[in-house]
């Protein structure tokens, strides 16, 4: 009987120490992927919200733009803006896809601008895809592409002769 408990009592020591082995040798193989704040959906939320307040200085905190400074930015996007009379009325982030040191943040965006075919002014409510890259333990907007609803420019048309 004496013999029984201590065969028992070994073997639970034994399972503990395995469990707790195991348990560490699964933490250092698999680390999890490191965080950083503010998320790329934040980052989307606060680049898109300082554009539709037109705050372009802003905006800039949260772009990688390396072929431009501060103020050359605000420049740019504030003639942007003006020329095809830009209004965000309203966008709502749609998913995050983070990989290791990019990420990809779908939005949809309700906007008002000057249609390139007719110079009338136009609503528009498109999907877009907003690129990010982890720049200095910071996620920052590197580009984005609109992939539905989007306003088609008109392609020039060409004679081919013979």
């Amino acid at each position: 009987m004496k013999f029984r408990r201590m065969r028992a009592l070994a073997l639970l020591v034994t399972t503990f120490a395995v469990i707790s082995c195991a348990d560490k040798t699964i933490v250092d193989t698999n680390p999890e992927r490191p965080k950083y704040d503010p998320s790329p959906t934040v980052v989307v939320e606060r680049f898109l919200k300082a554009l539709q307040h037109e705050d372009f200085k802003r905006a800039y905190e949260y772009t990688y733009a390396p072929a431009t400074d501060e103020a050359g930015y605000v420049i740019q996007m504030s003639n942007i803006y003006k020329e095809n009379q830009i209004k965000i009325n309203s966008f709502q982030v749609l998913g995050t896809q983070i990989y290791e040191f990019s990420a990809t943040v779908a939005v949809q965006i309700d906007q008002q601008l000057k249609s390139p075919k007719t110079g009338q002014l136009v609503n528009l409510n498109q999907k877009s895809r907003y690129s990010l890259g982890l720049y200095d333990k910071k996620w920052k907007v590197t580009g984005g592409d609109c992939y539905e609803g989007c306003l088609e420019e008109e392609i020039p048309e060409f004679e081919i002769t013979e």
